[in-house]
């Protein structure tokens, strides 16, 4: 079955018709539907060049035209009978070098209407080719047109090489090449409705592209295009932008950088709020608001961008507005994001010299910083030293951030237990302020993870000694340090004294204590784990939910005689559980383990020559002795 095509279809149809009953001549043809209506779309007849205006071929010199005839539109000529004569392979070799030297489509097609609808020669890829080479015409080329023989050779099953592909991608540049090219402003045009549509991708290319052929970008557009990457966060892209902007020499409108340093700062992109302040705010060419300031210090604080802190700080002292406690605490977290714990703690002693208060979100930077660097508490203290050698007062939380780190650092390291209480007795030649509850819960603390009791025990007479009031967080302590020890009673005791201050125990705490009273039958144990106040929310909440009928019934209920099935075997050994050897070795290991460390937690006691816990330890002295020499005793 003979293959339809775009040329054995066009080069065997007619196209020229005349006025006035005169037919066509013989051996007109056209390049067919596909080609004809390219050529009535794209070209008119007066656009032609001026052979085929004159009718005239590849191969003719200019004739006359016949006086009379007119046409009602001027189609393409026939196949002139010069080439009608000529050899195959004469015809084939002219079909190369037309294409190949000046393509056109009319001269073109008249070779190819010999070829294959005269002599009925079979299309092969060569014909295919050369059609799409002549349609780099430009004034009758359509890339339609090419899109079509592409698929008509694959319909057909030709198989598009690379060298075919590569023909289309030449010609398709061509015919941009030689298109009207757009004026400025229709460039400018172009690229807003990108932007209007999201198609930053080529509205960038087209900017590009501009920049190449020397075009300069309007303010209008740039600005809109910035807006537009702004609106979906694309910083990196805004930054570059501005930089080529501002290295060209063009201005950009105030209102757009504040724009920008406001939402990148509120996003914590660092390289945009950077290069927007350092360019108009710190020259004092704008002026932001507090708010975006307050956001471009979270930036250097996040990034350690130490000069950017200093230069807001700067800044916001200038237009005199104070510093805030959020302020100082940004600057603080820039130095430690920077490495720099030394100016960290300095800024505290300016911060407590400027008469505001540190609070416990003061110093989290600092121990987030010493925690992950592994700073040595020592270490931490000297810098306290020699801030105090240039004549800073030191804040109390200064101090205690160091302590932190020794409770930290003695759930690993019980040994640090020493270093902590050796700084704590220098504390009060460091820190002109008495020594709060929250130091000697940090304190107690640390003993309660290195589980040294006798040290926790000296921790609380210093607080009874000194007057030191204990809060709900050091009972939890106290508390959980005696049930690591085994010792059901003294946690009890403290308890007691927590519920008699109004205060219940976090819900980490109750956790803790009822895991550490499971499994113990003393009796003191059992009272702390079903203690109302103790035991879990959900119990809690059904003991609540029951009503005194209920519990009534409960009590006249009829008892059995026989134990209960889940009872029956309560004192029945059960089967022996057989241990692995390196089960057993492992077991073995970690009672050496906790023998050396009950070892050295003794030797560390006799060193530091610790008093024996005695009941009462958080009543100071004379109160002791008052009570001891009352009547009622």
């Amino acid at each position: 079955m003979p293959r339809q095509t775009l040329i054995v279809d066009g080069l065997c149809s007619a196209s020229v018709r005349k006025v006035g009953g005169i037919a066509p001549s013989k051996g007109d043809g056209s390049l067919g539907d596909g080609y004809s209506e390219s050529m009535d779309q794209h070209k008119t007849p007066a656009q032609l060049d001026e052979n085929h205006k004159l009718g005239l071929d590849a191969a003719t010199s200019p004739k006359e035209e016949k006086p009379g005839t007119e046409y009602t539109r001027k189609r393409p000529p026939g196949v002139p009978e010069t080439l009608e004569h000529k050899l195959t392979s004469f015809l084939e070799q002219k079909l190369q070098e037309l294409t190949t030297s000046t393509p056109r489509v009319l001269s073109t097609s008249q070779i190819l209407r010999i070829l294959i609808r005269d002599r009925h020669v079979r299309p092969e890829v060569r014909h295919y080719r050369a059609l799409l080479r002549a349609n780099s015409d430009a004034e009758r080329g359509s890339p339609e047109v090419v899109r079509q023989l592409l698929g008509e050779m694959e319909a057909n099953g030709f198989t598009l090489d690379s060298g075919t592909l590569h023909t289309a991608l030449q010609l398709v540049r061509t015919l941009r090449d030689r298109w009207l090219p757009l004026s400025p402003d229709g460039w400018h045009y172009v690229v807003a409705g990108l932007v209007r549509e999201h198609q930053f991708e080529l509205a960038l290319d087209h900017i590009a592209h501009m920049e190449r052929k020397d075009m300069p970008v309007e303010g209008w557009l740039h600005s809109m295009l910035i807006y537009y990457l702004c609106e979906f966060e694309e910083f990196d892209e805004v930054a570059r932008l501005m930089r080529s902007r501002v290295d060209q020499g063009y201005d950009m409108t105030t209102d757009l950088w504040l724009y920008v340093l406001d939402v990148a700062s509120a996003a914590v992109h660092h390289e945009t709020t950077r290069f927007v302040w350092d360019q108009m705010v710190e020259l004092r060419y704008v002026y932001p608001s507090y708010g975006v300031c307050s956001n471009v210090l979270t930036v250097a604080s996040r990034t350690g961008d130490t000069d950017l802190a200093a230069s807001v700080a700067r800044f916001l002292i200038e237009t005199d507005v104070p510093l805030s406690l959020e302020d100082y605490e940004k600057i603080t977290e820039a130095h430690v994001m920077s490495g720099n714990l030394y100016a960290g703690f300095e800024v505290l002693c300016e911060m407590h010299k400027a008469k505001i208060a540190l609070e416990s979100s003061s110093t989290a930077a600092i121990l987030t910083y010493m925690i992950q660097s592994r700073t040595s508490p020592q270490k931490a203290w000297c810098m306290l030293k020699q801030l105090k050698a240039l004549k800073y007062e030191i804040p109390l939380r200064c101090a205690l951030v160091v302590l932190e780190m020794c409770e930290h650092e003695a759930i690993n390291d019980p040994f640090v237990v020493d270093d902590g209480l050796t700084l704590y007795k220098q504390l009060y030649a460091l820190c002109s302020e008495k020594a709060d509850v929250s130091v000697y819960n940090s304190l107690i603390s640390m003993c309660r993870r290195a589980k040294n009791t006798d040290a926790g025990m000296f921790v609380v007479k210093e607080m009874a000694t000194l007057g030191v009031v204990p809060n709900a967080t050091t009972f939890e302590h106290l508390i959980i340090m005696c049930l690591d020890a085994g010792n059901f009673e003294s946690a009890y005791m403290y308890f007691q004294d927590l519920l008699a201050r109004d205060a219940t125990p976090s819900e980490d705490a109750r956790a803790e204590i009822r895991d550490l009273c499971t499994g113990s039958s003393d009796q003191y144990a059992v009272q702390l784990r079903y203690h109302p106040q103790i035991r879990d929310a959900l119990v809690r909440r059904q003991a609540d939910d029951f009503e005194p009928t209920q519990i009534r019934a409960g009590l006249i209920k009829k008892v059995p005689s026989d134990s209960p099935p889940e009872y029956a075997n309560r004192f029945r050994p059960g089967p022996r559980k057989t241990i692995t050897k390196e089960e057993r070795r492992a077991e073995s290991k970690e009672k050496r383990k906790q023998k050396r460390r009950r070892l050295a937690i003794a030797r560390a006691r006799e060193e530091e020559g610790w008093e024996d816990y005695e009941p009462g330890g958080l009543i100071p002295e004379d109160q002791v002795k008052a009570n001891a020499n009352s009547p009622s005793s």
